[in-house]
Formats: structure tokens, sequence, C-alpha cells
């Protein structure tokens, strides 16, 4: 007995059909959505809102300007605290040792005017920097304009100057002086002369407030 080859009828027009029906486009479904940077923000700042409220709040809370002012926030914030804390955002360098710690020097058994010269002498800008940020303390400490102690911090002292011009130009010193011991700026003969002119601002403050 011969039996006849089963045959399969393939309906061009029928498959077209299927095809321009989204409801078989079954690819799409794998396929990344495009989603701006902006819209991904916006959907995980909403998951956060509503997981801060216990899913209370809806679904589309979220809106441009709640966004943009989450981000402002949280940029103060950050700023904020570089302003009170810069040595928070530096990196250490571990490499080399740190000449003339706050914590272990006494501010009043240095020989300042010979060991600054010493340092920039022979091109020891690093430590240079360290002795006249040193030696600010001491001058103003001498002043009575800060309580200096072995243990204190650097912000400590910026915040017990209470005129704002010589606590302007005290802040400008001290950062310069985080930024060269804790963060990766060089310190170099430029930025000694620069602690330098600060320094003399700061004098003249303090001769005209006598």
């Amino acid at each position: 007995m011969i039996h006849k080859a089963d045959s399969i009828i393939y309906d061009v027009e029928k498959i077209a059909r299927y095809r321009a029906d989204g409801r078989f486009d079954y690819n799409s479904q794998f396929d990344a959505p495009d989603i701006s940077w902006f819209e991904m923000l916006s959907r995980w700042f909403n998951r956060f809102i509503n997981s801060l409220f216990s899913g209370s709040v809806g679904q589309n809370v979220t809106t441009p300007i709640m966004v943009i002012a989450f981000i402002t926030a949280l940029v103060a914030a950050l700023y904020f605290l570089y302003k009170k804390r810069p040595e928070l955002f530096m990196r250490s360098r571990k490499t080399k040792p740190v000449e003339y710690e706050v914590e272990e020097e006494n501010i009043h058994e240095i020989d300042f005017g010979h060991d600054i010269s010493a340092a920039l002498d022979n091109c020891d800008y690093r430590l240079a920097v360290r002795l006249i940020y040193l030696h600010t303390l001491r001058l103003l400490s001498d002043n009575y304009l800060i309580i200096w102690q072995i243990h204190k911090t650097p912000t400590e002292y910026i915040y017990e100057v209470s005129d704002n011009d010589l606590r302007q130009f005290f802040r400008e010193l001290t950062n310069i002086f985080l930024h060269v011991r804790y963060g990766n700026r060089l310190a170099s003969l430029d930025i000694c002369e620069t602690m330098r002119d600060l320094q003399t601002a700061m004098l003249n403050i303090i001769k005209s407030n006598v």
C-alpha cells in the first residue's frame, strides 16, 4: 500500500497577519527597554520613597522636580561635609612617612625660622608646608586667638578663630596643608610661597586688631 506524503501548507498571508499583530511579537519581550538614565533614576527614587513609607505612597510619586531636588540636596550635603572635614575625601600617602605630626609636635619647641629655611634650601617642600602650618598655629596661639592642644584637629582650630577675615585666610592655609598631607597634591615652592603670603595677611590683621 502506498501512503501519500504529509504536506504542510504555508499560508503566507496568515503568517504576515500574525507578524503584524503585536500580541504575537514574542521577541520584543527579550529586547532591552530603551530607558534614559533619568528615567532609571526616577524609578529607583520612586522605589526608594515607597520603601521608606512601606508602600503607602503611590507608584507615580516621582516627578522630575523631586529627583532634581534629591540630587541637589545630596550634592549640597557632600559639599558641606567636604568643607567641614576635607580629610575624609583625601587619600593618605602611606608610602611616605609624614613629618611633624600635629599629634606629636610641640609648636613651642620648634625653631621655625631655622627649620623652614632649611627645608626650603633642601627643596623639601612637603616638610616646609608642614612647618609653615605649625608656625601659623604658633602665631595664633601666641596672640591668644586659639588654644593650642597637642591632640586637636585642624578643623577645630579654624572654628576657634572669631575674626571672619582672619578665619578665611586661616581656612585657605589649612586647606592647602590638608591637601598636601592627605590628598594627591604635590608640595612645591609656589605652594609654600602662597602659604607664607596667607600667613603674612593673617599677621597684618592681627596687628591691626591690637
